[in-house]
């Protein structure tokens, strides 16, 4: 393997590299903001050019990932992980190879490789239709964090019960693949994702990774594609393998440094393996804690009053959704708002039922990557009769934040 100055100077030139080298810029390459994002990567991937022969008689060029092959025995390659660049591909420019980069999540980053992982992430990345991209990645580029909030919320939820995907990953007898790495339809991605409907997306699980990993594929590094019928264009993306590690405690796969189109796509996998396999009713009650162990001394509810000569402000989005994400279950949150109310000798101006039944509603929205509707944002943290007689805003604050 040669990666030295002399194969870069090589390659510089080739409408592929050309097209996108003005891009590249130094910086971290897991970060929330897409274009510094696209921009590290871009960088990334001419400085680690290499040209290889490692297992072929033929040279050829490709790009080294950071992690190695899991070869625990010995027997594995002895080459670098890496992704073959073919020929035709250097000779065809191809500008947005850096957005692709980004999309596909920080799972690019993996240290630990299994061979057909990498060869189905090469698919992923370069055997993808040539439709115009940029309009779905805007659009996921626009609703990233709200899709963030929304894995957040899931991963909370799937963590107190991970224990019956664990067992169920060992005793099914696929190994949950079918759930794990199966197809989403455009009606599915849409039902989760609302925002991009118009760009009849649907989410395909690598179909060579799948059959030859066979029950084991729920267990491998997830390799998709994102695919728009509207655009005739589509995005690879990794996900993390189904660990406590990588799902949940692991910096690398964190919601917050993400990109859009690998949020997606794991909070696809994670809403479908709640909804069939964890009933939140039969949750181990030691894994729930009680809303007084859960409630921090920088998590509350709090007052919010009027500026003189200004209305009582409205609840913000962002409360809110700090709200929703700290306490996913409604009756946590009523009891909270309820124990507020009799501690400041407050009145609540809503319902119990009229609370739960907007808690309900906001929540939804918020996990299918939507914001809230503004009617059930100012029912979730509602208004209040103070004790000094003045009405006042319910809000939440959380993590030495200002969530209001």
């Amino acid at each position: 393997m040669s990666n030295d100055r002399a194969t870069q100077e090589r390659l510089l030139p080739t409408p592929f590299i050309s097209s996108y080298f003005s891009r590249a810029r130094a910086g971290e390459l897991c970060q929330p903001d897409h274009q510094a994002r696209a921009a590290a990567w871009a960088q990334w991937s001419i400085t680690s050019l290499a040209e290889m022969s490692g297992l072929s008689d033929r040279p050829y060029v490709a790009i080294t990932l950071p992690g190695r092959f899991y070869d625990p025995k010995g027997r594995g390659p002895t080459v670098s992980p890496h992704l073959e660049i073919r020929d035709y591909i250097l000779q065809r420019p191809a500008p947005e190879f850096p957005d692709r980069l980004a999309m596909m999540g920080n799972g690019l980053a993996f240290p630990q490789w299994v061979f057909s992982e990498v060869t189905a992430v090469r698919r992923a990345l370069f055997n993808t239709e040539h439709g115009d991209v940029n309009p779905m990645i805007a659009t996921l580029v626009a609703n990233r964090d709200t899709l963030a909030a929304s894995v957040v919320a899931l991963s909370r939820r799937a963590a107190k019960s991970w224990s019956i995907i664990q067992e169920l990953l060992v005793t099914a007898d696929d190994g949950l693949s079918g759930a794990a790495t199966g197809d989403f339809t455009h009606e599915e991605v849409s039902a989760f994702f609302p925002a991009a409907d118009s760009l009849g997306l649907d989410v395909r699980f690598d179909a060579k990774l799948r059959e030859k990993a066979g029950s084991w594929a729920s267990r491998r590094v997830g390799v998709w594609q994102i695919h728009s019928s509207t655009l005739t264009a589509s995005l690879g993306v990794v996900t993390p393998r189904l660990t406590v590690n990588s799902l949940f405690t692991d910096d690398l796969f964190s919601p917050a440094t993400e990109s859009a189109a690998a949020l997606l796509v794991r909070g696809l996998v994670l809403a479908r393996l709640l909804a069939r396999y964890i009933d939140p009713s039969a949750a181990v009650p030691s894994v729930e804690p009680a809303v007084k162990e859960r409630a921090k001394p920088t998590s509350f509810l709090r007052a919010q009053p009027p500026r003189p000569g200004a209305k009582t402000p409205e609840a913000s989005i962002k409360a809110t959704i700090a709200f929703l994400q700290e306490y996913p279950d409604s009756n946590d949150a009523w009891n909270l708002l309820s124990e507020w109310a009799t501690r400041t000798d407050s009145l609540l101006t809503v319902s119990e039922q009229g609370f739960r039944a907007s808690y309900a509603n906001a929540l939804r929205f918020m996990r299918r990557a939507e914001v809230p509707l503004r009617e059930d944002i100012n029912v979730v943290l509602p208004l209040a009769w103070a004790e000094k007689g003045q009405g006042v805003r319910v809000t939440f604050t959380r993590s030495n934040t200002h969530s209001s």
